[in-house]
């Protein structure tokens, strides 16, 4: 019999989260937080905090499969052969009317577009927005049209932030060719479409409340020892689920602080996840940076203690060229620098959002304070290889100098850099506890290709945890 496990009341920020269209949650795209988002996203950090146990206890550092730690919580979560044992039910509040576009009189854009192929462009300056037309019959300038968006309903919202202008350039743009607009309502058509998609990064909410329902029914054969494993499984996810909704979030660009998820209540409805309900009844007391990383330390330290039961099923070691296995990297020698905790001001989570970025560029401010940013970047912020990184290794490295460092990029190269691109391992939470506090929190989480120069990681965390905090300050005080 299924049953009511756990309820949280949670909110995100600024999520950028929609169905596939990759739409954000506004007023244009009523498709809200998804159950099935949730529940694929607590699978993963259950695979990540798998791994970081089997990690932190194995002699030879193992780290395994995520179909391999599929199938050991399979009685948890499902699989093609087991039916799931929890169910998630999101329940969100809509009061608000769709976001309505303004008359638009296109007639003197599509006059204009007779024979035309090329790319549109929309950019937004002072009260109106402009549509261009690139190259238009290869003239040397290229051609404007104004539409006045001076109402007040629409300024309130499109001028409330510019923090998506890194966002824009998926939305600001569309190619057009003598097939697609071969009548003036189909080039309407994609022009109103090209307008929406651009002006919904704009309006897009800054936080978006929810109540998240759980409820469970035990799938397991019978016996003592098989109710013990799962309960044991469940404790085990759902603690996995607590450290996701701490240190992760919803939608894209989570890494990097958007859709952050807060807890704001908690309600246990079984004795499976009283510990859990305490834990965070505690934990949304805490009233300074120390309480907190102290309370997200121990979070992650205390996974390492359960001793979880392992069934009858061969577990299939990560490949460390796979670069889908992650895990968190406790360092016994430092384990108070697992994660950094930097409080920011409550009004201007926007500033902080926006100052991201520029932790993440080599030019960027935070950056240029780190003395070793070549190594750290190109190490844990991820990056795509081509042939001109390829040339440009050894000048940043020696432009850097790397000194702090006991291995050179040089050495990172021949490592792992022939292995393709490298997602990041730096994230960044923005979380808020209560109404009144917010924090910003970096931490890594480490793939699995970094096995390649994982004895040189460990060796030098000491000086990668300065450089992680060097950023997370610069971050902090934008």
């Amino acid at each position: 019999m299924e049953e009511l496990l756990l309820s949280f009341k949670l909110s995100t920020l600024y999520p950028l989260t929609g169905g596939y269209n990759r739409h954000s949650v506004n007023s244009f795209y009523r498709e809200w937080v998804r159950p099935t988002e949730i529940k694929g996203l607590w699978r993963w950090w259950t695979r990540v905090l798998f791994n970081t146990v089997s990690y932190a206890k194995s002699k030879d550092k193992k780290l395994y499969t995520y179909d391999a730690i599929d199938r050991f919580f399979e009685d948890v979560f499902g699989s093609e052969n087991k039916k799931s044992s929890i169910r998630l039910e999101v329940v969100t509040e809509q009061s608000d009317e769709p976001f309505q576009l303004p008359n638009l009189n296109l007639d003197e854009v599509t006059g204009h577009l007779k024979g035309y192929n090329g790319k549109i462009y929309l950019e937004l300056r002072d009260n109106k927005l402009i549509i261009e037309l690139e190259n238009l019959c290869k003239c040397p300038n290229s051609f404007s049209y104004e539409i006045n968006l001076d109402k007040d309903e629409i300024k309130e919202s499109i001028y409330k932030n510019k923090l998506f202008s890194f966002e824009l350039s998926s939305f600001n743009n569309i190619k057009v060719t003598n097939t697609n607009i071969s009548d003036k309502e189909n080039l309407e058509a994609i022009l109103r479409n090209l307008i929406a998609d651009y002006l919904e990064c704009f309006i897009i909410r800054s936080k978006v409340e929810f109540t998240l329902n759980i409820y469970l029914r035990r799938y397991y054969e019978n016996g003592e020892e098989n109710k013990k494993r799962f309960d044991t499984e469940l404790k085990f996810a759902l603690h996995s689920l607590l450290l996701y909704l701490l240190l992760g979030g919803l939608g894209r660009k989570t890494t990097r602080g958007f859709g952050s998820l807060s807890i704001m209540d908690v309600k246990c409805y079984d004795s499976v996840c009283s510990d859990l309900e305490n834990y965070i009844k505690e934990f949304l007391k805490v009233k300074n940076e120390k309480e907190l990383k102290d309370k997200l330390a121990y979070l992650i330290h205390k996974a390492t203690e359960y001793n979880i039961i392992l069934p009858d099923k061969k577990l299939i070691e990560a490949d460390a060229k796979d670069d889908s296995a992650y895990y968190y990297f406790i360092p016994e020698a430092f384990p108070e620098k697992v994660i950094f905790v930097n409080e920011i001001n409550p009004n201007k989570i926007e500033d902080t959002l926006n100052a991201i970025p520029e932790a993440t560029t080599e030019r960027g401010k935070c950056t240029q304070l780190i003395q070793n940013r070549s190594v750290f970047l190109k190490l844990f912020c991820g990056h795509g290889l081509n042939k001109k990184q390829k040339g440009s290794i050894h000048r940043t490295s020696s432009r850097d100098k790397d000194h702090n460092y006991k291995f050179s990029i040089e050495e990172l190269h021949k490592k792992f850099y022939s292995k393709g691109s490298k997602s990041s391992a730096l994230r960044f939470k923005i979380l808020n506890i209560d109404s009144n506090k917010s924090f910003l929190l970096t931490y890594l989480l480490i793939p699995s290709y970094i096995k390649y120069v994982q004895n040189l990681v460990e060796d030098n965390y000491c000086m990668i945890s300065k450089d992680l905090k060097t950023m997370a300050d610069c971050v902090s005080k934008t």
